[in-house]
C-alpha cells in the first residue's frame, strides 16, 4: 500500500469522526462524546491532508 493511500484513508476516517455524531450512530448524544469526535476527526483529517497536499511529499521514501 502506498503511503498516499495511507493518508487518504486517514482523511476519510477523520471525516467519518466529524459527521458520525450527527447520523445517529451513538445511542446517547452527550456533549463530551460529540465534541471529542469532532475535534479528533478534525485533527486527524487536517494533519493527513497537510502531509498529502500541502507538503507535496510523503514521510516515507522507497
Amino acid at each position: 500500500m502506498a503511503v498516499t493511500t495511507f493518508h487518504i484513508i486517514h482523511i476519510i476516517v477523520g471525516a467519518w469522526l466529524i459527521i458520525s455524531p450527527n447520523l445517529g450512530v451513538f445511542d446517547t448524544m452527550t456533549r463530551g462524546l460529540f465534541w471529542n469526535n469532532v475535534i479528533v476527526g478534525a485533527v486527524v483529517a487536517l494533519y493527513n491532508a497537510y502531509y498529502l497536499f500541502a507538503r507535496g511529499n510523503v514521510d516515507v521514501k522507497r
